[in-house]
């Protein structure tokens, strides 16, 4: 009888310890997307820098003329991702997918300061005995603004 307890003392300890594991795997690729919209929202301005402050200057709200392809394309290159249709894959090395994320929609707003906002759904799939159970959608808001001096 012992046995039996000791059994179930592990394969509840394994359970718990494999949730862990996937909270930390998903909260990985979550803060890697955040990142890396991040760093292509501050390339996008860097590279658009000149056009963007003599709008502001100006005092025209130029920004929604910026290029969205352009950003798009960027994220594509920047990000290392894979584009399919509407959505935006990374993959493993095996062809499967490790999280996908809808095309970003960038908005741009100007009041003294220069605030990019990127939005997207995260979808991470969630896999049991090599086999996909269901698909997490985590909706993302990236936000940054930027300061004349």
């Amino acid at each position: 009888m012992n046995y039996v307890k000791t059994c179930v003392y592990i394969l509840i300890t394994v359970m718990v310890l494999s949730l862990v594991l996937t909270y930390a795997s998903i909260m990985s690729v979550i803060q890697t997307s955040r990142s890396n919209t991040e760093r292509v929202l501050q390339s996008y301005v860097t590279e658009n820098s000149t056009y963007i402050y003599n709008s502001i200057i100006n005092g025209n709200d130029a920004t929604p003329s910026l290029n969205q392809d352009f950003f798009s394309t960027r994220y594509l290159t920047d990000g290392t991702l894979d584009y399919d249709g509407a959505y935006l894959y990374n993959r493993d090395n095996k062809g499967g997918y490790v999280y996908r994320l809808t095309m970003p929609i960038t908005t741009f707003t100007v009041s003294g300061t220069l605030n990019l906002t990127c939005s997207y759904t995260l979808k991470i799939p969630i896999d049991f005995a090599g086999k996909m159970v269901t698909e997490l959608s985590i909706p993302i808001k990236v936000k940054t603004s930027y300061n004349l001096k």
